[in-house]
């Protein structure tokens, strides 16, 4: 294969991941993920069964790759990586609260959880030094932020985000 020709199959294979992730975010916001099918998503994109199964196993599989392409991204930005994260969520409120809410998939809100705590891991390395002898561990430390920082988010995308990304 020439380089012009795989740079044509890149260009539409990422303009296919794109259509698919678009149509599952949006299907995601109207039915919720538990109702959501790979019919609906393929129907949405325009694109034929087999070729969403080109790219992903599932919508699993798809919801899976999306996070690790937002973390991606996010984590590398010039802003630190939290507030970062905050803008997307911002910028896609409506399916981080479905998919944070009753409507979403436990499984995502524990990887949101875990990206989370990665973040203020790397973020804050020098501030959570090695706890002294009467003071939590700082995996502790960090799974109490990852947490608070996961009911902020949940309470600011259920609150209609009155406030400022950057005052989360």
């Amino acid at each position: 294969m020439t380089q012009k020709s795989e740079a044509i199959e890149d260009l539409r294979v990422r303009r296919t991941r794109k259509l698919l992730q678009q149509a599952f975010i949006e299907l995601t916001v109207e039915k919720g993920f538990a109702a959501l099918t790979v019919r609906d998503i393929t129907e949405r994109a325009m694109v034929n069964r087999s070729t969403f199964y080109r790219h992903y196993l599932d919508k699993y599989d798809l919801l899976e790759q999306y996070m690790n392409e937002i973390h991606e991204l996010t984590a590398n930005q010039d802003a630190p990586g939290p507030l970062n994260l905050l803008k997307h969520i911002q910028q896609l409120a409506d399916f981080y609260r479905v998919m944070l809410g009753p409507q979403g998939d436990p499984f995502f809100a524990q990887r949101f959880r875990q990206n989370t705590e990665m973040r203020f891991r790397s973020f804050s390395a020098q501030a959570l030094a090695e706890p002294g002898p009467d003071e939590p561990p700082v995996d502790l430390r960090l799974s109490c932020i990852a947490y608070a920082g996961l009911g902020a988010t949940t309470w600011w995308l259920e609150q209609e985000q009155p406030c400022s990304y950057d005052e989360v």
